[in-house]
């Protein structure tokens, strides 16, 4: 349930946004030991392979989708589509402002359909972002639908010989007092290969959910290609 590369997936809020990036047309693909969003599996504890397209203009403006497979064993797989607007000042504030539609076309749970707006701002090492889901398909539900808010805050620094290391904490605020408010940590350490693409190892522990507790240690792998 992201947005992004796979890297990014894995690593909500760790990496800082990177606005003003090089317009033009990318590609992504990636594959990761366990598909991780915001502190939960998103595939069952198994391995997934995701890629995506995106674009960017010159004024900050970009586009783009991501598509990842959810475990495999007839468990389906996730579409994002998503747009938005992303800035660096120049006193070296950086904000993104998003909006994403997240889709599950074969997905057992076929009702999971739900869209959701973000803002995103960064300065130095450090990030802080809120989504806001706007709408889904099945609003009947406790968890995943309409006035469900995430909030994030998080820290990436960058060490020698490609190397950075970050950590995430996370809240999902669920609007349905049925639904099972919970928060979640992150710690990761990423290398960075000029042509390989990024390794990423994390860990993530969530707390305050029923019956996920585990720490969760997954690697990760991405490569880029710009057009």
């Amino acid at each position: 349930m992201k947005n992004g590369v796979l890297l990014t997936a894995t690593l909500l809020g760790s990496l800082l946004i990177s606005a003003q990036a090089v317009a033009g047309a990318s590609a992504n693909i990636g594959a990761t030991s366990n598909y991780i969003w915001r502190g939960l599996t998103q595939s069952q504890d198994r391995g997934a392979f995701s890629g995506g397209l995106d674009y960017e203009a010159e004024n900050g403006l970009y586009v783009g989708t991501w598509a990842s497979g959810l475990g495999g064993h007839g468990l389906g797989e996730e579409v994002d589509v998503y747009a938005g607007y992303a800035k660096e000042l120049p006193n070296g504030f950086a904000y993104d402002v998003a909006a994403t539609t997240y889709q599950y076309p074969t997905a057992t749970a076929g009702n999971a359909h739900f869209e959701e707006v973000s803002l995103k701002g960064s300065y130095g090492i450090a990030e802080a972002g809120v989504a806001y889901t706007v709408s889904s398909k099945d609003d009947t539900t406790a968890e995943f639908s309409k006035g469900d808010k995430y909030y994030h805050i998080g820290v990436n620094k960058e060490l020698a010989n490609g190397f950075s290391v970050g950590g995430t904490v996370g809240k999902y605020d669920f609007d349905d007092a049925a639904g099972d408010d919970y928060t979640h940590t992150q710690i990761a350490l990423t290398k960075s290969f000029k042509k390989a693409g990024d390794f990423v190892l994390a860990a993530d522990k969530p707390s305050g959910r029923v019956g996920v507790t585990d720490t969760k240690v997954s690697l990760s792998w991405t490569k880029s290609f710009d057009f």
